[in-house]
């Protein structure tokens, strides 16, 4: 299913409460929720995750599934 995933940086000294870290589209299967790791690196710096978030979105006319994950992260040392 078409899956859209944002991650969110909670607390670090290089990016501001709330900034996007990034955003990606990917194709998934309903259990990619679970499959997200703990730890993430982006650009050289490690990300814990502190929550995640989703919401699924089906539409019956279109045979359409959508999910939306939000992750929050803050950033370690």
């Amino acid at each position: 299913m078409k899956t859209t995933v944002k991650y969110v940086v909670l607390k670090s000294k290089d990016y501001q409460l709330g900034t996007p870290l990034f955003e990606e589209n990917i194709e998934a299967n309903s259990t990619y929720f679970d499959e997200i790791p703990t730890v993430l690196n982006f650009q050289n710096h490690d990300f814990k995750v502190k929550s995640k978030e989703l919401s699924r979105k089906q539409i019956f006319d279109d045979f359409e599934e959508h999910q939306t994950i939000l992750v929050k992260l803050i950033a370690l040392s």
